[in-house]
């Protein structure tokens, strides 16, 4: 855990436009949103995406090759280190996932509900961080997830740091964000 982590916190929230209108934007297919919090030598990412943008579909996995999906996905958001380059002159490290949607819990029901109590429309929220040696070399940020997930078509990024802040659109295309 970062040594500030309510600084973590306090710069993530600043990142982000109010949470009403977050959560009216935040379920479109094929797009998600990723707020970067670079705090000294710890790199912050939150990640929220519907989950059929990830594994194609958004209720409680029904078959046997639905399950699969789901702990496919479960096992590549694990390897942050493989999702997310940041430059590499700052030396960091994975150190740490937390991962949070109702795909993964167990005995979800069938019809599902997100955050806000809708019928079908699981989203998946991602917490990475990482420790750099050299936070004063950390300048950009590679997102490889259009590789593993094809679902997801653009990434809305918001960015706070040292110089201020930032918002960016990634897709398979233009995938690194710089600051």
């Amino acid at each position: 855990m970062p040594p500030f982590p309510y600084l973590t916190i306090a710069i993530l929230a600043a990142a982000l436009p109010c949470a009403s209108v977050l959560a009216a934007e935040a379920h479109v297919h094929g797009q998600a949103h990723l707020a970067i919090a670079v705090d000294g030598g710890s790199l912050t990412l939150m990640l929220e995406s519907p989950t059929d943008s990830l594994v194609g579909f958004e209720h409680a996995p029904r078959n046997a090759k639905e399950r699969a999906a789901v702990a496919k996905m479960k096992q590549v958001l694990e390897q942050a280190g493989e999702l997310f380059k940041p430059s590499p002159a700052a030396n960091c490290k994975p150190a740490g996932v937390k991962l949070e949607s109702p795909l993964l819990e167990a005995g979800h029901g069938a019809a599902g509900k997100d955050d806000h109590g809708h019928a079908g429309h699981a989203d998946l929220d991602a917490e990475f961080m990482f420790q750099c040696a050299q936070p004063g070399r950390l300048r950009d940020l590679e997102v490889l997830l259009f590789d593993r997930f094809p679902g997801m078509k653009t990434l809305n990024v918001e960015v706070a740091g040292p110089k201020g802040q930032k918002a960016v659109q990634l897709n398979p295309r233009q995938r690194k964000v710089s600051w």
